[in-house]
């Protein structure tokens, strides 16, 4: 039986998955109600993991679960950065982060690396860097840190699946090459270390932002399709619509479970944002997949803030609580979708 097989044990109850076309296992997660997770302090995930502030950790997801009481799920970004600067903060900030979500029996997708650059830049890899470690270590030092990361988080049990990467091929590298040898070498780490935790890879998915070439390269290697959904606004609705449904046929082509790890696009506007939340969560809910938006909180990291004063380059904002711990207006409208 493939780890894949495991992902509908770990849900509330039997009672609360759909059930897909005979045979599906795309709706294995439809009970997914969650979100990404940023915390406010950093722009950077080397300063949030390397200067952890539990307490405001700890406030930001009561914000969540206060506002969106069903939430079950978040998906927390980890920082190759933080563990090469300084691993004797940056273990222990990880495995009281994950601790503070199993306290409050929140399952978590730990997002290992990230393949998304923006401004400021989060940290992530860069085709250089796995081309390098892939030529002269056999990406060594990613691997301690992976097992290093894992061996700190996973006894407090609560991890719903891994996703190797976030975003991988925002640089190119779709097909056979360094980056798809880094993600099928990370999973094979993963199962030495865990052979029941279902992995994932976080990707675009839809015809026209990447899919399904992304679904097919790491079809071999996942156990979940973790998919990025976005409705673009450069695309009309009505197309996006159509997009969407290409992807799910194509997904149960694949014939493997499915989750949104993001959606619902991000606008400084807040009635525009209101909007992409509900056609994304409503195609979502159609086809029973269950979903986390990016993301819960206003934070300093990019596209979760309103634009600053003096800056030159366009910002989005997508955080769904203000930083005064209020719901951002409109943004009540996810507790819709359960």
């Amino acid at each position: 039986m493939g780890l894949g097989a495991l992902a509908g044990a770990v849900g509330p109850s039997s009672q609360s998955q759909t059930t897909g076309t005979k045979g599906s296992r795309v709706r294995d997660y439809s009970w997914v109600r969650g979100f990404n997770y940023q915390p406010s302090w950093a722009s950077h995930g080397l300063t949030i993991w390397n200067d952890f502030r539990p307490a405001t950790f700890a406030k930001e997801i009561d914000r969540g679960l206060k506002h969106f009481p069903k939430m079950n799920v978040v998906r927390l970004w980890f920082s190759y950065d933080a563990h090469v600067a300084d691993s004797k903060r940056f273990l222990p900030a990880a495995r009281r982060a994950a601790g503070i979500l199993a306290e409050r029996k929140l399952k978590m997708i730990p997002v290992i690396f990230n393949g998304w650059h923006s401004l400021v830049d989060f940290g992530g890899f860069s085709m250089s860097q796995l081309r390098d470690a892939a030529r002269n270590h056999n990406f060594g030092a990613h691997r301690q840190y992976l097992r290093e990361l894992i061996e700190a988080i996973r006894p407090g049990g609560g991890i719903l699946m891994y996703d190797i990467s976030n975003e991988p091929f925002n640089q190119g590298g779709r097909g056979p090459g360094v980056v798809v040898d880094f993600l099928s070498a990370m999973a094979r780490q993963i199962r030495e270390l865990d052979n029941e935790t279902p992995i994932s890879v976080g990707t675009q998915g839809c015809p026209g932002i990447g899919g399904p070439d992304d679904l097919n390269v790491i079809d071999s290697f996942v156990d979940v399709h973790a998919v990025h959904p976005y409705w673009i606004p450069t695309i009309p609705a009505e197309k996006h619509a159509e997009n969407f449904a290409a992807m799910v046929a194509h997904l149960e082509r694949l014939g493997k479970p499915a989750i949104a790890t993001e959606c619902c696009w991000g606008s400084n506007d807040d009635d525009m944002r209101v909007k992409f939340i509900r056609h994304d969560l409503t195609l979502l809910r159609q086809a029973g997949i269950g979903f986390l938006p990016h993301a819960l909180h206003h934070s300093w990291v990019a596209d979760l803030h309103r634009p600053v004063a003096g800056r030159q380059w366009e910002t989005m904002y997508m955080g769904f609580i203000e930083p005064d711990g209020s719901v951002r207006p409109g943004h009540e409208i996810y507790n819709e979708f359960y």
